[in-house]
Order: C-alpha cells, then sequence, then structure tokens
C-alpha cells in the first residue's frame, strides 16, 4: 500500500493506494450486491476490496489508530447490469454467479 498524506487548509487528509487484481475487484461487486442490494461497476468493487478484505484497517494503523467511523464512498453502477458483471467474472475466472444471491427475474424491472 503506498500511503501518503496532503493537506488542505486546516485538514490533513491520509490517501491509501493499493493495486487490486480485476478478478478481486469483480468478487467483491458481488459481495456488495449481496449484501446491499446495490450493483457497482468493477472501479468500485476494487475499493470495497479494501473492507471485504479487511485490509482497510491495516492500512490505518500504519498512519494512525482509528478512533472514528471509517467512510467509503461508492459509486458506479450506471453501465453496469447483472448480464455485463457476469460475462466479465466468467473472462477473469470468478466462480460465483450473480444469480445465486439474486435470480436474475428479480432483478429485472
Amino acid at each position: 500500500a503506498v500511503v501518503s498524506t496532503q493537506s488542505t487548509g486546516a485538514q490533513k487528509r491520509t490517501i491509501l493506494s493499493q493495486l487490486v487484481e480485476d478478478k478481486v475487484a469483480v468478487e467483491c461487486c458481488k459481495l456488495f450486491l449481496r449484501d446491499h442490494q446495490l450493483l457497482v461497476e468493477p472501479a468500485c468493487g476494487a475499493t470495497l476490496s479494501a473492507v471485504y478484505s479487511g485490509k482497510i484497517g491495516e492500512y490505518l494503523k500504519e498512519e494512525a489508530p482509528v478512533t472514528s467511523p471509517i467512510v467509503v464512498v461508492i459509486c458506479g453502477g450506471a453501465t453496469v447490469d447483472i448480464d455485463t458483471l457476469n460475462d466479465i467474472a466468467d473472462k477473469l475466472g470468478v466462480e460465483t454467479k450473480l444469480e445465486k444471491y439474486f435470480p436474475l427475474e428479480e432483478m429485472r424491472l
């Protein structure tokens, strides 16, 4: 992980950067769908991987102890649907289909 600190006026903010494999990002998209019934793009899955893996706590301990809530911004679902995410998962060798969590018929409006 790359940790850097930036000052913006009176506030100091820590920025964490971590390389995430595509397969892990897609798996985290599926976990997020299962847990929150929201579909997100793989780029968001990369961010979620720090939460689902528990590594976010490790990263933050390197900088300072966690004494307040952690906020993770979740966005990006406008350009992906279940079929597209399943196609990406197939290409990457992610085994579990999204239908395991939600049958496709239930996801269609």
